[in-house]
C-alpha cells in the first residue's frame, strides 16, 4: 500500500542559522539515505535510532497540521526526506524508515524510503546553485550529495508544528 501526501517545504526561521553545526569534516561517518528518487547524507552523529515506518490510518491534507509521532513520551514532529529534496508530493510506503535525530537536545523524525549506508564524508565545494538553506555541504567522489544540515532540520520541523511538538 502506497500513501500521497501532499508536501510544502518552509523555510527554516531566521534564527535556526544559530543552531547550524560547524563545517563539514573529512573521514566524518554520513548516513546515505534514499528519499524517493533522491539521495542525501546525514552526519551520523546526529542519528539516534532508525525505525520503521508505520502508515498513518488517514493521510494528512495539504496544509493541514503538521504530523507528529508520539516516541518515548514525546511529541516529535516528522519532516519527509522528498519535499525537503523539492519534491511536490512524498509518497509512504509500508517499507520505508525513520530516523531519530537530535540536535542541541531537540529532536525531529526524518521519513526516508531507505537507510541504505555509512560512507566517510569526501567534502566538495558546492555545485552552482547548490547552497541551501538546509544544506551543510557536500560530499562524494563519483555522485556528489547533500549533507543535511540537521540542526536547522530540527528547527524548521519543531516551527512547523506550532508549538505543539512537546519534551526535549
Amino acid at each position: 500500500m502506497t500513501t500521497t501526501i501532499t508536501t510544502t517545504a518552509a523555510e527554516p526561521p531566521r534564527d535556526a542559522a544559530a543552531l547550524a553545526g560547524g563545517a563539514l569534516r573529512a573521514g566524518e561517518a554520513l548516513v546515505r539515505v534514499r528519499c524517493g528518487a533522491f539521495g542525501l547524507l546525514l552526519p551520523l552523529a546526529a542519528v539516534e535510532r532508525i525505525l520503521p515506518a508505520a502508515l498513518p490510518a488517514a493521510a494528512p491534507a495539504a496544509g493541514g497540521a503538521h504530523p507528529l509521532v508520539s516516541l518515548g513520551g514525546e511529541l516529535v514532529p516528522v519532516l519527509f526526506g522528498e519535499a525537503l529534496l523539492g519534491e511536490p508530493e512524498a509518497r509512504l510506503r509500508a517499507e520505508d524508515q525513520l530516523l531519530l535525530l537530535g540536535a542541541g537536545g531537540r529532536h525531529a523524525l526524518l521519513w526516508v524510503s531507505a537507510v541504505e549506508d555509512v560512507e566517510p564524508c569526501r567534502p566538495l565545494a558546492p555545485p552552482p546553485g547548490g547552497e541551501g538553506a538546509l544544506v551543510a555541504g557536500w560530499s562524494g567522489d563519483e555522485a556528489p550529495l547533500a549533507v543535511l544540515d540537521v540542526a536547522r532540520a530540527v528547527a524548521l520541523a519543531r516551527a512547523a508544528s506550532g508549538g505543539r511538538a512537546e519534551g526535549a
